[in-house]
């Protein structure tokens, strides 16, 4: 018999307030989230971290070049997209409750990314979820 390893149960997190950069708090004690709340917020976080630009992370793949990619002059043919893509498909999967990102999609509003994303879970679930990243191109 195989046992399945994986698991959409990523146990509990404690809810972040990315709007406000805090924990969320209840009752005097950090609010915490499950499953479907957890990968989502799990995917936010992916999302905003830099990649390899904190010492926890370094070599792990958990993060995104955003910050690299957009934060320079348009370099244009669809390279920053591509690239962006990339670290979506090959990072998203170290959660241990995602399968696979089955769709990617980068659009640009002024200066904010939206970054649109279908991941499959294990138990074969999909999630739709919608990132959106402000930046600013230097040198210009």
């Amino acid at each position: 018999m195989t046992e399945n390893f994986f698991s959409t149960d990523i146990g509990f997190e404690p809810e972040i307030d990315f709007a406000n950069a805090k924990v969320t708090i209840e009752n005097g004690s950090p609010k915490l989230i499950e499953k479907l709340e957890a990968i989502r917020q799990w995917i936010i976080k992916f999302s905003i971290t830099e990649k390899d630009r904190y010492e926890i992370y370094i070599g792990t793949g958990f993060g995104t070049r955003i910050k690299e990619l957009y934060g320079k002059k348009k370099i244009g043919y669809g390279f920053e997209e591509s690239e962006l893509e990339r670290d979506y498909r090959e990072g998203l999967p170290l959660c241990p409750a995602i399968s696979e990102v089955t769709f990617f999609n980068v659009s640009r509003s002024g200066k904010t990314l939206k970054i649109k994303l279908q991941v499959e879970l294990y138990d074969s679930e999909l999630i739709d979820i919608t990132v959106e990243y402000p930046y600013i191109i230097k040198g210009l």
